[in-house]
């Protein structure tokens, strides 16, 4: 149960545990609150990630706490409000074991990247984060495929070779 708000190079990352109640983390001056005051006055900060983990109420979230519902709140708060009007605030979900870019009608914004290696769609991977040439991107390296296909040697072998760029 924990909360945090950081910059490394140009990204803010504002995580929270969905256990705690909405309205101790969103009142005035609430934690999230905080965090959205904090990340524009970050000298060269350019996009900002929230980092929860259920990407739906339960197991202690609800519909206000997992990722979704708190960036619905969180994108109306001062210094949040104005990065996510220029499609610069993002969130990072999990929970549900799989990997999938847009999920709850949120195109470009929201990433559930949870298909680390459990049971779920059965598709592995892991993302990276690129913020490179003014751009925010996503890439996830599939190693496991839905339909079995397993490519972790290809894949490790080209990022080591040839590094991640390399391999897109």
């Amino acid at each position: 149960n924990s909360l945090f708000y950081h910059q490394i190079g140009n990204v803010g990352i504002v995580g929270w545990s969905g256990a705690y109640e909405a309205s101790a983390l969103l009142h005035e001056r609430g934690p999230m609150a905080e965090a959205c005051a904090w990340l524009p006055k970050q000298p060269g900060l350019d996009v900002a990630l929230l980092v929860g983990h259920w990407d739906k109420a339960n197991c202690g979230a609800t519909n206000e706490t997992d990722v979704p519902g708190m960036y619905e709140m969180v994108r109306e708060l001062p210094g949040c409000k104005d990065l996510d009007g220029k499609g610069r605030l993002k969130y990072l979900q999990g929970h549900t074991h799989c990997n999938v870019p847009h999920p709850h009608g949120h195109n470009g914004t929201g990433f559930m990247i949870a298909g680390q290696g459990m049971e779920g769609c059965g598709n592995y991977g892991f993302p990276i984060v690129d913020t490179t040439e003014g751009r925010v991107r996503v890439w996830h390296f599939e190693v496991v495929s839905k339909d079995g296909v397993d490519s972790y040697d290809e894949k490790l072998a080209c990022v080591q070779q040839k590094g991640w760029r390399q391999c897109l």
